[in-house]
């Protein structure tokens, strides 16, 4: 056995009981599973201890040092061919009441124990699913998260062991076949989750990860606009018709921006991240800019339709593809010489047809090409791009554009970082800190994929009622038992995040009240999408729900979150504070709540205790 010790910690490796970690001041023993690989060459030298992994034939040196007080390193290096994913370092071993974090969306916590829950087995780092690279468990007031240096070509992968517990654990997938680059984890250990999202965020700001919207105001000032404003989508009746091919209705209501723009603007909605998916023309663009909006426009380079078959779609979305022209040299080619497929869409033969991906790098081509003609033109001030920084990172084998999933994540952050330099604010959809230092704001985030409802990428204006709210929305997507900021307390003030266009504030009427709980207590606003007849139907309740989910994103918007606790053993009472002094308490449950300063907490409310409001 070897050890190594600082003040806090214990560390201890043996090449057939693996790695364990003591903590001096409680006493707690962590250990892992037992590793599958054969491990041989062990040295120590009271700083490190390094040994070398048998993975699959090819050998890996690993090296386990101190990076701080309560941080252990894991370097792996290693130079040849992977056939498949390696599995190292082996899961934490889970005990009975430990509780999982897992960078689903903003942040879920899951009892480990417990085998009905939905949690996917397999979530690649840096995707819609997944923008965190970091995961860890609570243990008796302990906490012991796991991170990963650069998640490019990592996976998170979760599976019950004979003993019926969730176990999560790190696989490390090649490089264009190769093990590449040196890999590393990082260890935090922790008293509480705001530790560790803190120690978290110091690790990627020595990488250079972190860029505050502050920063990110003095680079692109629209940006200003952004804080505490809703992010409206406003639909033409007809719009899902078109896009799906069914019949157009003449029984509608007019599309009239200046009217909804109008009445949002008597209701006292005067913050507004206004978005159009088919565009607006530049008088109705600069009035609403007149206004005091931000407006934005949809746009997409992750797909392209093919040429063969833009004659067998329907006519709307091939006048929509405007970068067939340049197919197939766009396209992004799998190893086998394949085209990748994307996005299917509609035919007019009543057939789902796939359109090709685009790769990264001509992605970034097409974004400068297409999008500075069209700011002349309208004058939008913001940009949403869709898909490209929320999909899972490719490799492109193709000759005259290949890429690793690094690049690919390189040239992402380009794209985004030239519609900031034109003065744009930046949207994506869903993101990940992959990203973050070069969008503003990111759709989807606090809606997680898994716990959606059906075909929610297809169905941006549903309304759900009743009986027919899916199941998930109630048992995962709004459950606060389940949710915490995991996101927030690490980049809350870096970035802006909603819900996603098919799960909005009020996709189920009836449930913005409690979207607006969440919205409140992790100081973010509010996103609606709707048809100019749900605006007419829904206005009051969304004026009702956009000044009580906006108003603490207006204080906080550029401040960190520094703490977040449960202050009921049921999770129903939950409090967050940020670093200007605000704090919020939201009450999920259905019964007052009282403070220690006896203040009163409504059932299904939120009480915002007044600090300094940040600013530029």
């Amino acid at each position: 056995m070897f050890h190594i010790d600082n003040q806090h910690l214990r560390l201890s490796f043996s090449p057939k009981t693996g790695i364990s970690v003591s903590d001096k001041a409680s006493g707690a023993v962590f250990t892992q599973v037992p590793c599958p690989y054969a491990i041989h060459d062990v040295t120590a030298d009271g700083q490190s201890i390094s040994y070398t992994v048998h993975a699959g034939g090819l050998p890996i040196r690993a090296r386990l040092a101190f990076a701080g007080v309560r941080e252990i390193t894991l370097d792996l290096t290693a130079e040849g061919p992977m056939t498949g994913d390696i599995a190292y370092p082996p899961a934490w071993q889970m005990a009975e009441q430990d509780v999982g974090v897992y960078p689903i969306g903003t942040g879920f916590a899951f009892p480990v124990n417990n085998p009905g829950l939905r949690i996917p087995p397999e979530m690649p780092f840096f995707t819609g699913s997944t923008g965190l690279a970091l995961f860890g468990f609570i243990r008796n007031g302990q906490y012991v998260f796991t991170g990963i240096e650069k998640g490019y070509d990592a996976v998170m992968k979760h599976e019950r062991k004979d003993d019926g517990l969730l176990h999560t654990q790190v696989y490390w997938r090649g490089e264009k076949g190769q093990f590449g680059y040196p890999r590393q984890c990082r260890w935090f250990f922790a008293d509480s989750l705001d530790d560790i999202a803190a120690a978290y965020r110091r690790w990627r700001e020595t990488m250079g990860w972190v860029r505050t919207l502050k920063d990110k105001i003095r680079h692109t000032p629209s940006v200003a606009k952004l804080i505490g404003a809703a992010d409206i989508w406003l639909w033409d009746d007809n719009n899902m018709s078109r896009l799906y091919g069914r019949p157009e209705s003449n029984d509608i209501t007019p599309r009239d921006v200046r009217r909804a723009a109008g009445e949002m603007l008597e209701l006292g909605m005067t913050r507004v991240l206004w978005q159009a998916f088919e565009g607006e023309n530049a008088e109705d663009c600069a009035w609403l800019k007149s206004r005091g909006f931000l407006v934005g426009k949809y746009d997409i380079y992750r797909d392209v339709l093919p040429k063969p078959i833009a004659d067998l779609v329907i006519p709307y979305r091939k006048k929509r593809s405007v970068n067939t022209r340049y197919w197939p040299d766009i396209v992004r080619t799998d190893a086998d010489g394949s085209y990748a497929k994307a996005w299917a869409i509609h035919g007019k033969d009543g057939q789902m047809h796939h359109q090709h991906a685009v790769c990264d790098i001509c992605a970034l081509r097409l974004t400068m090409e297409n999008v500075p003609p069209d700011i002349a033109a309208i004058g939008y001030d913001s940009r949403l791009i869709d898909v490209q920084a929320g999909a899972t990172l490719q490799e492109c084998y193709h000759p005259l554009h290949s890429q690793t999933r690094s690049a690919a994540q390189r040239y992402i952050n380009a794209q985004l970082d030239f519609l900031a330099d034109i003065g744009l604010t930046v949207g994506v959809e869903v993101g990940s800190e992959a990203s973050s230092r070069a969008f503003h704001f990111s759709e989807g985030l606090l809606s997680s994929p898994w716990y959606r409802a059906p075909e929610s990428g297809r169905r941006m204006n549903t309304l759900y009622y009743g009986d027919d709210i899916p199941a998930q929305i109630h048992q995962y997507m709004l459950n606060p038992i389940y949710r915490v900021p995991l996101w927030d307390l690490i980049y809350h003030d870096c970035t802006v995040s909603t819900w996603y266009w098919g799960d909005s504030s009020n996709s189920c009427p009836e449930l913005m009240p409690i979207r607006d709980l969440f919205n409140a207590l992790y100081g973010l606003p509010p996103l609606y999408s709707l048809n100019m007849s749900q605006w007419d139907m829904l206005k009051k309740d969304i004026a009702t729900s956009y000044h009580r989910a906006t108003a603490t994103a207006r204080k906080t918007a550029l401040s960190r979150m520094t703490s977040f606790a449960w202050l009921s053993p049921d999770g129903m009472i939950q409090q967050t504070a940020f670093a200007n002094g605000v704090t919020v308490v939201a009450n999920f449950s259905d019964e007052p709540y009282i403070l220690d300063d006896k203040s009163v907490v409504a059932p299904k409310d939120y009480l915002c205790q007044e600090g300094q409001q940040d600013t530029l």
